[in-house]
């Protein structure tokens, strides 16, 4: 039997239960985003484990901004956008989540997850990550760059009902990510085949293209002056 001591050693006193605000990330936000493949049934076992991960970069000297925790419809993906202030705060985070920091939260990280830094670049509508809302959340990232994705959720391509997009760009100067929010997967579906969408992002099936449907589990409200400063 483990000491009491032991026990506060391994566990920090975090808040597993879903939810939290909307969540909104200012253009100029930097942001570390993570993508981890998991199996289904370890799926909250890995939002637990990020959420333990997520407190501890915010009271240590990574400063954690605003933080969303989303899963794939399916279980099989967990992704978490972390804000951060700019180069050396992706940098420390980096640090901080390496193989040795994920193998003390049970194995629950997937070992395969990505981690790479994005600066948002434009907001489209209403793109609020709100773990009480019923519409669509997706998510689509490009491993190349998507010069006309705001032109696109802006035109009328985008349906009446597109509730909003938000749209990052890789600090590597390819990737594009962006979270699309729809009132339903079907509507989401409608823009994503149609011909304008497919000349601009390119099919879903595409190489270097993820797209997958998400729901917001959990928000962090930390505040966090300058964060969008790069350094």
């Amino acid at each position: 039997m483990s000491r009491p001591h032991e026990d506060r050693q391994r566990h920090t006193l975090v808040d597993h239960r879903p939810g939290g605000l909307p969540m909104t990330f200012p253009n100029g936000s930097w942001l570390a985003i993570g993508v981890g493949p998991v199996k289904a049934a370890r799926s909250d076992a890995c939002v637990a484990a990020y959420e333990t991960l997520v407190e501890k970069a915010q009271t240590s000297n990574v400063h954690a901004d605003s933080t969303v925790i989303l899963t794939s419809y399916n279980g099989r993906r967990v992704v978490t956008m972390v804000g951060v202030r700019g180069h050396d705060g992706f940098r420390h985070l980096a640090a901080a989540w390496d193989d040795h920091h994920r193998f003390a939260q049970h194995r629950a990280i997937a070992e395969s997850a990505s981690l790479g830094l994005y600066e948002v670049v434009a907001s489209v509508g209403n793109p609020a990550i709100d773990p009480a809302s019923h519409d669509t959340f997706v998510y689509e990232q490009f491993e190349h760059p998507v010069p006309n994705i705001v032109e696109l959720f802006t035109s009328s391509e985008a349906s009446p009902e597109f509730r909003g997009a938000l749209i990052l760009h890789g600090d590597d100067g390819r990737a594009t990510v962006a979270i699309a929010r729809f009132v339903s997967g079907e509507s989401y579906e409608t823009f994503r085949t149609s011909r304008a969408s497919a000349n601009a992002l390119g099919s879903e099936d595409q190489s270097g293209t993820t797209s997958f449907p998400v729901h917001p589990v959990r928000t962090f409200a930390f505040m966090l002056a300058g964060s969008g400063e790069a350094s």
